[in-house]
């Protein structure tokens, strides 16, 4: 069945374009281009044509949290699959070149600053984030846009203002596509709500830049923040498009890890410390703590073999060792604990369940993907969206309010409805479709 995602004809006047005159009345900047603006190639038949775009992908692909590298290794291939240059690749915006880059002191970090109020937190990383912007993510923008014919910014949670974050690193990146004469578009972004007024102001005059050719958010929420944020002063209504995480298999392999007779059910373990830090309503730690105990010890009851798992980020990991002794006591050998480095590695354990129970909501996509069905730990919009234009809201269940007696029945359902094929077909040929909008939009504008 139709989910409602949107598509643009990119021979019609849909094309989203830039207006003739900005919100406050004036004309747009209009800078001049080359004339020949790509590279071209001999077709063999007497005509020159464009080449390939070389692509350039503003995210953060190597965060620790491997759902990041996922959304993007796919958005990539993708592209390159539909016809851009090989030579289409990532920017991570934290100026990580690699899996695993960067990880010295983020969990001391990061709880630092939840034991901090929020006012407080916002001042005190101010200056850290003028060091590195102009220490690091300046220089490193810089030498790596270099050669591009066009660029995107997304996917992942991006548009959004935690601590200066990203307004910060989005502002230095369309700085590039400026001073190179670039057009760029918004791709498969989350959009949040709750910016601070410098964070608004930082982002309004960023993406009232004269080179933005279009906006596509991933999922119905972002696109009413965005149209109420950014939308005037963008000049762009924003337009939904799948998560190319959904693409993960198409482009890896399904596997099977765990030798064992029982049915398979994943944990995917998430920390009390990353849930406080981007949402409101975090359960008390140690109601956490015995709900994951009481989750595993419920299904290796119900017959399952457990595997608890994370995405990969060092709070997650830290936090899951220290769990590991009670949930080894309580399962014995009906657990395993995997470990992954990269996200293959991480579609790998994901693709060998029959069911899921999990917080990151690229766990989920993943499972999605490779047909698994998952309980999604409803914490934040973003995976009661990805959840409901699936049809599968039936599974979601929050964990403050659902005993985990409760969540193991909702995982038994789970696992004996599976995921419409229809449904899925469709969903993966979205996705499919969204990043062929964002080529033919970039080609036309190049």
């Amino acid at each position: 069945m139709s989910t409602g995602f949107q598509s643009i004809q990119t021979n019609s006047s849909a094309i989203p374009v830039r207006p003739a005159s900005l919100p406050d009345g004036s004309a747009p900047m209009v800078l001049a281009r080359p004339a020949m603006a790509l590279p071209v190639e001999w077709t063999g038949t007497g005509t020159l044509k464009p080449a390939p775009l070389r692509i350039r992908l503003f995210n953060v692909k190597f965060s620790p949290n491997l759902g990041d590298g996922l959304l993007s290794e796919c958005l990539e291939k993708a592209l390159i699959a539909l016809g851009a240059s090989e030579d289409t690749w990532s920017i991570d915006l934290a100026g990580r070149q690699a899996y695993g880059d960067g990880l010295t002191g983020r969990l001391q970090i990061m709880s630092a600053l939840d034991r901090m109020p929020k006012w407080l937190r916002r001042h005190v990383i101010r200056i850290p984030l003028a060091i590195q912007a102009y220490r690091k993510w300046h220089p490193h923008y810089a030498t790596c846009v270099e050669g591009a014919n066009a660029i995107a910014i997304g996917g992942g949670n991006l548009i959004s203002d935690i601590d200066l974050n990203f307004p910060t690193k989005l502002t230095l990146a369309i700085r590039e596509a400026e001073r190179l004469q670039l057009p760029f578009v918004v791709y498969a972004s989350g959009v949040t709500p709750d910016w601070t007024a410098r964070g608004t102001g930082m982002m309004k005059k960023a993406f009232a830049s004269p080179f933005l050719r279009g906006v596509f958010v991933r999922d119905h929420d972002s696109k009413i923040l965005w149209d109420e944020k950014l939308g005037e002063a963008s000049g762009f209504k924003a337009i939904v498009v799948r998560d190319p995480g959904l693409l993960a298999s198409d482009f890896i392999s399904p596997s099977r890890l765990f030798a064992s007779e029982r049915p398979v059910a994943g944990v995917g373990v998430m920390s009390h410390i990353a849930i406080r830090y981007h949402a409101d309503n975090a359960p008390d730690p140690a109601y956490l703590e015995n709900w994951y105990v009481d989750l595993v010890g419920g299904l290796v009851e119900k017959g399952y073999h457990a595997v608890a798992f994370t995405n990969g980020s060092p709070e997650d990991v830290v936090y899951l060792a220290k769990l590991r002794p009670r949930l080894q006591a309580i399962a014995g050998d009906a657990i395993s604990f995997p470990v992954q480095d990269t996200p293959s590695e991480l579609c790998a354990i994901i693709s060998s369940l029959d069911v899921l129970v999990a917080y990151r909501m690229h766990a989920v996509i993943a499972a999605y993907s490779f047909g698994v069905p998952a309980v999604g730990l409803a914490w934040d919009r973003k995976l009661r969206s990805f959840m409901t234009s699936v049809n599968r809201d039936e599974f979601l269940c929050e964990v403050a309010r659902t005993k985990a007696a409760a969540a193991v029945e909702l995982a038994c359902r789970a696992h004996l409805t599976p995921i419409s094929r229809v449904e899925h077909k469709q969903a993966l040929s979205e996705a499919w479709e969204g990043v062929t909008q964002l080529l033919e939009v970039l080609e036309a504008a190049s």
